[in-house]
C-alpha cells in the first residue's frame, strides 16, 4: 500500500479512530436523538388521537344537545297544546255557565213579569169591581149588596176574557 501512497499504520489508526468516533456518536448522539424523535412522534400521535377523541366527544355532545333541543321543543309544543286545550275547555265552561246564568235570569224575569202581571191584573180587577159597583149604584140609584156585586163583577170579567170567577 505504500506504493499507492498510503501509510498502513496511519490508515489503520484513521480506521480505528473513525470506528470509535462512529460508535461514540451512535451511542452518545444518534440513539438519544432517535429516542427523542420517537418520543416526539408518539406524543404527536397521542395528541392526534386525543384531538380525534375530543372531536368525537364534541360531536356526541352536539348530537345530545340537538336531541335535547328537539325534545324540549316537543315538550314545549305539548305544553302549549295542553294549555290551549285547557283554555278552550275553560272557555267552553265559562260560555256554558254564562248561558245557564242568562237562562236563569230570563226565567226569573219571566216569573217576575208573570207575578207582576198577575198582581196588576188583580189590582185592575179590583179597580174594575169598584168602578162597576159605582156605575151600578149610579145606574140603579141604590146600593148593591155584596153577593149581587160579586156576581156582576164576575160576569163582567168573564165577558172581558181574562177574568177569574
Amino acid at each position: 500500500m505504500e506504493k499507492l501512497g498510503i501509510n498502513l499504520g496511519f490508515f489503520i489508526s484513521q480506521l480505528v479512530n473513525f470506528t470509535l468516533l462512529t460508535a461514540l456518536l451512535t451511542f452518545l448522539l444518534y440513539k438519544p436523538i432517535l429516542r427523542m424523535l420517537n418520543e416526539r412522534k408518539d406524543r404527536v400521535a397521542r395528541s392526534l388521537a386525543d384531538v380525534d377523541a375530543a372531536r368525537e366527544a364534541a360531536a356526541r355532545a352536539q348530537q345530545d344537545y340537538d336531541k335535547k333541543i328537539v325534545e324540549a321543543q316537543r315538550a314545549a309544543q305539548e305544553i302549549i297544546a295542553k294549555a290551549s286545550q285547557a283554555s278552550e275547555e275553560v272557555a267552553v265552561e265559562i260560555r256554558a255557565e254564562a248561558q245557564r246564568e242568562a237562562e236563569s235570569i230570563r226565567r226569573k224575569a219571566r216569573e217576575e213579569a208573570a207575578q207582576e202581571r198577575a198582581h196588576l191584573l188583580a189590582e185592575v180587577q179590583s179597580q174594575i169591581a169598584s168602578l162597576s159597583m159605582m156605575a151600578t149604584e149610579r145606574v140603579l140609584g141604590q146600593a148593591v149588596d155584596a153577593n149581587t156585586q160579586r156576581r156582576l163583577v164576575e160576569q163582567f170579567l168573564a165577558e172581558i176574557g181574562d177574568g177569574k170567577p
